[in-house]
């Protein structure tokens, strides 16, 4: 967190100086305006601190038709304690997709230096369809929640089987509404919670797939993007099935070069002073979507 310090202070990280995204894909807002409404601030809860508030807009499920369905975004912020340094608001995504993110600024405020804290009001979400953003369910069972169902040839037919009870219970449960839970969606839902903190352009910190978040925001609405930090970057041409496919690949070579670092650092470490030993430690738990990184 200390480096995110002279990255946001300077001039910013603005991923729109990178084409992560092709021209096709970086299409502007839907041509019908929204306006949200003001928030409603209040103290998220008794047993946080005061400074830890909560509120709830409108937005719309289908930004083709504003004045249609709505959905709720829950939002959050601590505000920056220093008005004479205030840059902005930096909105906070955890990564995922899906991961929700409404207590992230309590995170935040601790790990972030305090001359950043002072630039920005930090602002977290839970995305639509997560959390207290009008959750959708499928209404799985336990069982059924398991995806971790790595390909055998023996279990596939069961898998195929699982993955066909997942849709449709879904379909069933909340195909109204899972059409309009999208990456792009989201990032208009970024840019109402702006409009709404009545803000010309935010900031943002993303992890994993808010990279990939960020990026969109930054296609979608560059004039409205001002200083964009995107740790654990996710490659936009892999979205997702490619990018599972390398995460093995990758990670055992990211691995043998933790190895050689930690070996040559092995009395800092307290482990082996060569590869082999060093990677004799107890398994490491699964990857959880990130590639170690050296």
């Amino acid at each position: 967190m200390k480096r995110l310090a002279p990255m946001l202070a300077a001039a910013g990280l603005i991923a729109t100086t990178v084409p992560l995204l092709s021209a096709t894909q970086a299409g502007a807002a839907p041509a019908a305006a929204y306006t949200p409404q003001k928030p409603a601030w209040q103290r998220c809860s008794a047993d946080q601190p005061a400074s830890y508030e909560c509120a709830t807009i409108k937005v719309p499920l289908d930004y083709r038709r504003p004045q249609g369905r709505t959905i709720d975004l829950a939002i959050s912020r601590i505000k920056s304690e220093n008005p004479a340094k205030r840059h902005g608001a930096m909105l906070l995504n955890p990564g995922g997709p899906g991961g929700p993110g409404l207590d992230l600024p309590l995170m935040m405020d601790e790990l972030m230096p305090k001359d950043v804290r002072d630039q920005y009001d930090l602002i977290g979400f839970d995305p639509r369809g997560v959390g207290a953003s009008t959750p959708i369910t499928c209404g799985m069972t336990d069982t059924e929640q398991n995806f971790d169902r790595p390909y055998k040839e023996e279990t596939f037919p069961a898998d195929v089987a699982w993955a066909r009870t997942v849709a449709d219970k879904c379909r069933e449960k909340s195909g109204s509404v899972l059409p309009f839970i999208t990456t792009r969606n989201t990032a208009r839902d970024m840019d109402a919670i702006r409009a709404a903190l009545g803000e010309k352009k935010i900031s943002y910190v993303g992890y994993s797939y808010g990279t990939y978040l960020g990026a969109v925001y930054t296609q979608m609405f560059p004039e409205r993007s001002d200083r964009f930090v995107l740790d654990s970057g996710v490659d936009p041409q892999r979205i997702w099935r490619g990018m599972i496919q390398v995460w093995a690949t990758e990670a055992e070579p990211a691995f043998k070069r933790w190895a050689q670092w930690t070996g040559a650092r092995a009395a800092a470490q307290r482990r082996g002073a060569t590869p082999p030993p060093a990677r004799g430690l107890p398994p490491a738990p699964p990857l959880s979507g990130h590639t170690p990184r050296t």
